[in-house]
């Protein structure tokens, strides 16, 4: 029995694909275990009133050890691969067919950092996935290559039309059924037609990210209100645990609908690009959906992030710049031309900060030597942690091919390349950093209590640091701070992040890598990150989670939404093409004026900021959900870039959201 035999018959189609032919490339055998995937995949329930198939979580439940997964290629659990072959009866045939497997993803398994994406949806509604064979039959890559793609595609047609052969069997809707014997693999021909589509592929990449929908769909409007399939595709995202969808600018009906269908819900992040002129029904809307407790959508600022990327990377034309989207949390991508890391790896800015300062602070005999040491010693961990990167993504470019994105990414079938080795047209890195503000506040600590004011020694300042004695953090928290425009903070504030951005910058190209980028979005990590600091000058005490966004730290924003805008519009977030995050909690009583909303929104992005998501509560709210979860199951905040329950945060993370300064009128 050959290694592929044994792993049919114990039900793992991708391993028996792996190993069907061990003789060929990389790619063409993670092709082959992705066509034995779909041929072996069974269909999903259908349950009644569904709009859409699939719906729901059930798609992504498998028993299997080895299954696809859109960022890592796969994922692998070797214990249960070898208890499954241990208690298939086929003794040790099955044991040296589990050590192979385990020895293959040894040598070619995930190096770390993540991934996000969106298929170039519009592209595939509009010409049909059957197009796409004759590309791959005309594609630069060689013989092996063309038939491995061409074979997943068969593969993959074969799956739906089993799907449509099981919904023929149900109470599924003649117009669902009719509308899936035609698209994916036909152009779309009406705006339902388009849904479905959009649905089947979100779900066939893996389900990750729904990119620029109204801009995708709105040639097919024909004057349908469909709102309540797009909530369905929405919860689908939702069930699924997963991320965001983007609006704008050239708004239409479906972009209405979208902002409709999203009331109440927590995913997807509803990203909404932000014209000078975006009309005063969508600001409405937006105000609408805040108050309705889904804290979306969030707002982006399409000039600035237009300027942005043209600048970053000018090769980029016009046309493409139209496809921006936000993926996973935020991070920067072009629907169906980017390869762009989801968060490929992090600097704890504030561990470097308290390392440095416990070393250089005795002997730094003015401010600006110690600023200057500590500029120096973080890009140069900076550069290093780009080194890693430069060498992960060679590591990706030779041991894992993704061949779902291979297929739904341009250009990645004409040029004959696997999307993680240069296939897509832009590929970038998408880094992060965790800490940014506590470094602000932190060095204007230092600055105002040892050097200005001379109110401690250095010896002192670091002594009582170390006992965090509650007095000491309240001098700490007198001190001029971010957040509240402060205009000598704010300038060195500036001059500190263009510091540290300009390393990302300077990088230039690599063989795989169009450009170095960074994000300011925390996700979890600000909790992690925290864990890893002791006491910082900040007033932040050992193990605290670290900032969220780039908005005032926690408590500190006391002059008001338009002072902490203010702060954060003065740094350079145009040399962080991932996206810079601002998180801005307000009452109710902001949120639900239309034009109060739209005047923080414009008047931010007007200085310069990039990006503001909102969350609509009261810390009465806050307080009460601490004290009585039960009655807050459907209370929705914004955290580190992205929506979560409250419920489902960490002690330690719904203690920073109930810190926060929630503004009122």
């Amino acid at each position: 029995m050959t290694k592929a035999e044994l792993f049919a018959a114990i039900g793992e189609p991708y391993a028996m694909g792996l190993f069907s032919d061990e003789t060929k490339s990389i790619f063409c055998r993670h092709c082959a275990a992705y066509t034995a995937w779909f041929q072996a995949l069974a269909p999903t329930v259908y349950h009644t009133g569904d709009l859409l198939y699939p719906h729901g979580a059930d798609y992504l439940k498998t028993d299997c050890a080895l299954r696809p997964q859109y960022a890592m290629t796969f994922i692998y659990d070797g214990a249960r691969m070898r208890q499954k072959c241990l208690d298939s009866g086929f003794g040790e045939e099955a044991i040296a067919a589990c050590d192979a497997c385990d020895a293959f993803f040894a040598e070619n398994g995930w190096p770390g950092g993540w991934l996000h994406g969106s298929p170039n949806y519009h592209r595939i509604i509009m010409e049909g996935l059957a197009s796409y064979r004759e590309r791959a039959k005309h594609s630069a890559g060689d013989a092996d290559f063309r038939c491995a793609v061409i074979g997943l595609l068969d593969a993959i047609e074969g799956y739906l039309s089993r799907c449509v052969d099981y919904l023929r069997t149900t109470d599924a809707p003649a117009a669902l059924i009719d509308a899936m014997t035609h698209v994916p693999f036909a152009p779309a021909q009406t705006y339902y037609e388009g849904l479905v589509a959009w649905n089947w592929i979100f779900y066939l990449d893996g389900c990750d990210n729904l990119g620029c929908i109204d801009r995708g769909l709105g040639y097919l409007y024909r004057g349908e209100d469909l709102t309540p399939v797009i909530a369905q595709l929405f919860e689908n995202i939702d069930a699924v645990d997963m991320w965001s969808c983007t609006l704008g600018p050239e708004y239409n009906a479906v972009t209405e609908q979208a902002l409709r269908a999203v009331e109440g819900k927590r995913r997807p992040l509803l990203e909404l690009r932000v014209t000078a002129d975006m009309p005063h029904s969508l600001w409405k809307l937006a105000s609408e959906m805040l108050c309705s407790g889904s804290t979306n959508p969030s707002f982006y600022n399409e000039r600035g992030i237009h300027d942005m990327i043209a600048a970053y990377l000018p090769q980029i034309p016009e046309e493409s710049l139209g496809w921006f989207c936000g993926c996973g949390c935020t991070e920067t991508n072009l629907e169906g031309l980017t390869r762009a890391g989801g968060t490929d790896d992090d600097v704890n800015l504030l561990a470097i900060f308290e390392h440095y300062l416990h070393r250089a602070l005795p002997t730094a005999c003015t401010f600006e030597e110690f600023y200057e040491g500590l500029c120096e010693v973080t890009c140069k961990e900076i550069n290093a942690l780009l080194d890693r990167l430069s060498s992960r993504y060679h590591y990706y470019a030779e041991h894992l091919p993704n061949p779902m994105r291979t297929l739904f990414f341009d250009d990645c079938i004409d040029r004959g390349k696997d999307y993680n080795a240069g296939g897509a047209r832009y590929t970038w890195t998408m880094n992060s950093d965790s800490g940014l503000v506590n470094v602000f506040d932190s060095l204007a600590a230092v600055k105002t209590l040892v050097y200005d004011e001379k109110r401690f020694t250095p010896e002192e300042f670091l002594a009582n640091l170390a006992k965090e004695d509650d007095a000491f953090i309240a001098i700490l928290k007198s001190c001029p701070c971010y957040g509240t425009d402060n205009a000598e903070v704010d300038q060195m504030a500036a001059a500190y992040t263009k510091r540290i951005y300009s390393v990302y910058q300077a990088r230039g190209k690599d063989d795989f890598i169009d450009a170095f980028t960074l994000t300011e979005h925390q996700f979890l990590r600000y909790e992690m990150t925290g864990a890893a600091v002791g006491p910082t000058p900040d007033g932040r005490k050992r193990g605290d989670p670290t900032c969220d966004s780039v908005a005032a730290l926690r408590g500190k924003a006391v002059k008001g939404p338009t002072a902490m805008l203010s702060s954060a519009a003065k740094l350079p977030q145009h040399l962080a093409m991932g996206m810079t995050v601002l998180n801005l909690t307000v009452a109710k009583r902001i949120a639900e004026d239309p034009v109060l909303l739209r005047a923080l929104v414009l008047g931010y992005f007007e200085k310069g900021g990039l990006q503001v998501q909102v969350t609509v509560t009261s810390a009465e709210t806050l307080q009460d959900a601490m004290i009585h979860p039960e009655s807050h199951e459907d209370l929705i905040v914004r955290v580190g870039g992205y929506s979560e329950y409250f419920n489902r945060l960490s002690p330690a993370l719904k203690k920073t959201v109930l810190e926060r300064n929630i503004h009122d009128l």
